[in-house]
């Protein structure tokens, strides 16, 4: 099985030299690293051109003609792969030795699933650990599996890749559109065996609640989903959030050309599901931005078809007096 690693840098001159020498590190070292760079303002690509003189394995670097953003740039690294399994990877984390071998082995003892994930040690900006892992705050925090999709614990086969790329240009996360097509084709193997650090630094990308370096439990999803339903939002939130929906959709339906006919049926469930969910978002939207007087009938027209059945009577709640 040949092993690909993506890598989309963009000003991580700090970070990224430990995370490339921990490629060199591994005990099943990859065949390839593809890395897109998205115009970096700093020493980045200089670095990595001169870690690739020595590295022994090939290292191919490009810098975008244009900035792609986060999901572009994750789109333009993993188009230039060529391996039958494809690992994420962010500029800033560290590999445990054993993470490929680990992970190309799950692979292989279980051929049925696209992207295999495995658990990540939160640590501070210098690495040093708050034993606390991000797979473990997920679970106390009381959510499903589906909200773990961290991509840079991603390994992806390329029959999957084949099918989703290329990642739609206006999403923000290319993360969020791998794992959940894959959660939704029931094709996402957890295993909770810990293969990195995740170094959280103050400039991270993803804020999730799960990538604290505190522990969080439910009672802690609790309190940030009270401050978040309460919180004012703009024309601008709502516009935005609804935009990104609409956009995964039409994803979904472009790449149905793509899609075998064995995934077919669970393609088309995926894209109902999501236009469902959509036209509720644009419901709630609705009534958020509505005098308090018209949100009541809106509200009670809405708990009646349309807010998912275990938080109808909170999401009711929530946009009336949100």
């Amino acid at each position: 099985m040949q092993v690909s690693i993506a890598m989309a840098t963009y000003n991580g001159a700090d970070y990224v030299v430990a995370q490339l020498q921990s490629f060199v590190d591994q005990t099943r070292q990859p065949d390839e690293v593809v890395i897109t760079d998205d115009r970096s303002s700093d020493n980045t690509v200089a670095l990595i051109e001169e870690f690739a003189k020595t590295a022994p394995f090939d290292m191919r670097v490009s810098v975008n003609d244009k900035n792609l953003r986060y999901a572009g740039n994750f789109n333009a690294a993993l188009s230039g792969t060529s391996g039958d399994l494809v690992f994420l990877s962010d500029q800033d984390d560290v590999w445990f030795p054993e993470k490929i071998a680990h992970m190309v082995s799950l692979a292989e003892k279980s051929p049925d699933y696209f992207i295999y994930m495995n658990d990540a040690l939160l640590t501070d900006g210098d690495l040093n650990s708050v034993n606390l892992t991000k797979y473990g705050q997920i679970k106390s925090a009381g959510l499903s599996d589906d909200s773990f999709v961290m991509g840079c614990c991603c390994a992806i086969r390329r029959e999957f890749l084949d099918i989703v790329l290329p990642i739609p240009a206006k999403l923000k996360a290319h993360d969020n559109w791998l794992a959940e097509i894959a959660d939704g084709l029931d094709a996402k193997l957890i295993d909770p065996t810990v293969l990195q650090y995740y170094r959280r630094h103050g400039k991270n990308e993803s804020q999730f609640i799960a990538n604290r370096l505190t522990k969080v439990n439910k009672w802690s999803m609790r309190w940030q989903g009270m401050r978040s339903a309460f919180k004012p939002k703009s024309h601008e939130d709502f516009a935005s959030n609804l935009a990104q929906m609409q956009f995964f959709i039409n994803g979904l339906q472009n790449l149905m050309p793509n899609v075998p006919l064995a995934l077919a049926p669970k393609f088309n469930a995926m894209i109902e599901a999501r236009q469902q969910k959509f036209k509720v978002a644009q419901a709630r939207a609705d009534i958020r931005q509505s005098t308090i007087l018209k949100r009541i009938p809106k509200a009670l027209k809405l708990y009646k078809n349309g807010y998912p059945k275990k938080t109808r009577l909170k999401n009711m709640i929530r946009d009336i007096l949100g």
